[in-house]
């Protein structure tokens, strides 16, 4: 979404822009409540984790959490999944096109990094979609 500091007349619009990234950093939090307390997830920060990590979590959020709430954090994985793959064929073009050994390698690292958190994304998807079906 996003919205510009200054409106459409160059001048400070500061309650705009505040709002509007107020809701998207919210839209960014998962909060899970349980009996005995509670969490708010960043999203943003916690994913692509590990599987020992996702398999503790997702059992809370499968048990505790609203089923929007289960459809964004599907949504979001899906996307930042979808952003890993996106990084991973701009660098492979970008390395087709690389004459430079250095430039190359540094490229190379960052294509496999990308691939990396691809596949621990998409392992997460498949382990919360595992168990979302076990717990119905």
């Amino acid at each position: 979404m996003g919205i510009s500091y200054k409106n459409s007349s160059g001048y400070p619009d500061p309650t705009a822009y505040t709002a509007v990234h107020n809701i998207e950093a919210e839209e960014k939090i998962l909060h899970i409540q349980y009996p005995t307390g509670h969490i708010d997830l960043k999203m943003d920060a916690f994913f692509p984790c590990t599987a020992d990590r996702a398999r503790k979590i997702f059992r809370l959020i499968c048990q505790y959490c609203s089923q929007e709430d289960k459809d964004r954090l599907l949504r979001f994985l899906r996307e930042k999944e979808r952003r890993y793959q996106s990084q991973v064929r701009t660098f492979e073009q970008q390395i087709k096109s690389s004459t430079q050994e250095k430039g190359r390698s540094s490229l190379e690292s960052r294509m496999r990094e990308s691939a990396r958190l691809q596949i621990r994304t998409h392992r997460n998807i498949e382990q919360f979609l595992y168990r979302e079906e076990r717990s119905r």
